[in-house]
């Protein structure tokens, strides 16, 4: 149960039964080593590798260490309705970054419907709403190998470029906002915190990607100034990846010059 699979009231009660099987095979199977429920038992090699996943746990911080210390564990009580089941640690591969395109505030609260694993407030508060096993609908077909991060702020597609800043019909007035330091520290280390968690389990975080990488509804999804103050300084001292010179996945849009110099004649 601390490790987050749960077990209904009347199955936590000391006895190995069914409730406690079923629990013991989807940890194990999350982490790679395949049971027989039918079995009706757990070997000694498998609970010694549950127990040792658990000491681990006892020593590792719950969360990210950030500059403003503030962070919410809110998966008890976030949404479910945007979850989709369980995946191995392993099928974890990269974060997927978002910007919020509104303002939550920094009530933890206003993030339960949120539909990403974490949230980070523009005061630089860390918000974590979803177990990183579950896939959560954030990014398209990154959903399946992915973890996604919303950050707050309404932000244009390209700083200081009005013509990419979306405005809603009802907020024709809404300007776009430059990304506190609080809020990029903050996503930084919870990036830091993800890789080292499912790491930690025996999964690898290879990419850093945008969330318009995987949708031609996102173009500016999480625009420039987040990418360029959180992104592009992550790849080069974690050793991640945004895929590649034109990467991108279904109708996504690539990284473009725009937001990395590097990306040399990619188009916005």
């Amino acid at each position: 149960m601390d490790l987050g699979y749960e077990l209904p009231r009347w199955g936590a009660d000391g006895d190995l039964g069914t409730e406690t099987i079923d629990a013991l095979a989807r940890f194990l199977r999350d982490h790679g080593v395949d049971i027989d429920d039918d079995a009706g038992m757990v070997s000694e090699a498998e609970l010694a590798l549950v127990q040792r996943i658990h000491a681990a746990t006892a020593d590792a911080p719950l969360g990210p260490q950030l500059p403003s210390g503030r962070f919410h564990d809110l998966r008890a009580s976030a949404s479910q309705n945007n979850v989709d089941g369980r995946r191995p640690w392993k099928q974890i591969t990269g974060v997927t970054l978002h910007q919020t395109a509104c303002i939550f505030g920094e009530r933890p609260q206003r993030w339960n419907t949120v539909s990403a694993h974490l949230g980070v407030t523009r005061a630089g508060q860390a918000l974590w709403m979803h177990d990183f096993e579950k896939v959560v609908w954030h990014a398209n077909d990154f959903n399946a190998s992915t973890i996604g991060i919303e950050m707050e702020g309404t932000y244009a597609g390209v700083e200081g470029d009005d013509r990419t800043f979306w405005r809603p019909a009802d907020e024709p007035d809404r300007q776009p906002q430059t990304p506190t330091a609080e809020l990029v520290e903050s996503a930084k280390a919870t990036v830091r915190w993800i890789c080292r968690e499912v790491a930690r389990h025996g999964g690898r975080v290879e990419k850093l990607l945008a969330h318009r990488q995987a949708s031609d509804q996102r173009q500016s999804d999480p625009g420039s100034a987040l990418w360029q103050r959180v992104a592009i300084p992550l790849h080069a001292e974690l050793d991640l990846t945004d895929g590649g010179l034109t990467y991108k996945v279904g109708r996504g849009y690539a990284i473009p010059e725009r937001w990395d110099a590097s990306r040399v004649g990619v188009k916005y």
